[in-house]
């Protein structure tokens, strides 16, 4: 099975994946962007995958979205009283690079 196909198992199956960006490959940011999104439908308060997908988004040109992805991660993460602290660095970076 290729990672495109491999992708497209997940988008249609009940897998929970880690990371939007496993299996990412610039051509094919869209597909990545659909495994995201579905993700975030599943774990919505899951800053790492906002994090992600503002990566998603910044490589696509969409930063406006990245941005508020990025706002959305910060909230996120400092109402949680535990995170990652390279997570939480990430996310700071990415939210005052807007």
């Amino acid at each position: 099975m290729s990672k495109l196909e491999n992708k497209k198992t997940y988008l249609d199956s009940d897998i929970e994946i880690d990371s939007c960006l496993e299996l990412i490959s610039k051509n094919n940011l869209k597909v990545a962007l659909e495994i995201c999104n579905k993700s975030i439908e599943r774990s919505p308060n899951n800053p790492e995958l906002l994090n992600e997908r503002s990566i998603i988004y910044t490589l696509t040109g969409e930063n406006i979205l990245a941005c508020l992805d990025a706002k959305n991660a910060l909230k996120i993460i400092q109402e949680k009283k535990i995170i990652d602290p390279l997570t939480k660095y990430q996310i700071e970076i990415r939210h005052n690079s807007c």
